[in-house]
């Protein structure tokens, strides 16, 4: 049987390291430590679905299977879009999201209508928005033999960092509980795993609290990348797979 190979896939503004800083923070060492080739592509900064589903095709172009995507934020529309339309159900057997947003975005909506909003002049952001994501679902149906699996994420006000809890309360307004960028309505797709006590950003292991007076549950962001690579292990122990 060939061996896993697990495909870390970054959001919109995902830069692979900064500094010290690092995006994933120590999850692709320690998957490598659990036997998976772990890769992890440099998606286009900022730029639409298609765009970036296209760079993902060919980054994997030669790359045989099994393929197991993990994707983060928006990386995970970038993902449904390679399996379906791109050929990537050809290698891929599963795709686990971790809050991204599938049904789009009440901020995204938001930003587009702003003429004075910076972000409008992104163009993942208006990809991203309720509408462009139902037009996209509507085109991108699931494909047989592809497991879609998905991690949801919240916390509340009082436990988002204060620079992104003006985007939570938005987002509670109109979506109900979220990560601070995603709701987890919004979140789910395929078989919804868990809802994951995090903000957006703890799910890759950053942990922008910057609060010296007020400590949150904190949230282990190695041990979620860990039952993940459990679960991939324990798939593909199931029967041989990919090409």
């Amino acid at each position: 049987m060939a061996k896993p190979t697990i495909v870390l896939l970054r959001g919109m503004f995902g830069v692979a390291r900064f500094l010290w800083w690092e995006y994933f923070h120590g999850a692709p060492k320690m998957l490598q430590d659990m036997g998976f080739t772990v890769l992890i592509p440099a998606l286009p900064w900022g730029e639409p679905v298609a765009v970036r589903g296209a760079f993902l095709a060919g980054y994997l172009k030669d790359i045989p299977g099994p393929l197991h995507l993990v994707a983060h934020s928006m990386g995970g529309i970038d993902a449904r879009r390679y399996i379906t339309h791109l050929g990537g159900h050809e290698k891929v057997v599963s795709l686990t999201t971790l809050s991204s947003p599938h049904r789009g975005s009440i901020l995204a909506a938001q930003a587009m209508a702003s003429p004075f909003s910076p972000w409008r002049h992104i163009h993942s952001v208006a990809d991203l928005t309720p509408a462009a994501m139902d037009r996209f679902n509507a085109a991108t149906p699931d494909m047989p033999g592809v497991i879609y699996r998905s991690y949801s994420a919240a916390r509340p006000l009082c436990d988002q960092p204060w620079w992104v809890r003006p985007y939570g309360r938005q987002l509670t307004a109109a979506e109900g509980a979220n990560d601070s960028q995603v709701s987890v309505t919004s979140a789910v797709w395929g078989e919804h795993v868990a809802s994951l006590s995090a903000d957006h950003y703890e799910l890759i292991g950053s942990h922008f609290w910057l609060n010296p007076f007020r400590r949150r549950p904190p949230f282990d962001h190695l041990q979620l990348f860990r039952d993940i690579g459990l679960w991939i292990q324990q798939e593909a122990g199931k029967a041989p797979t990919g090409t």
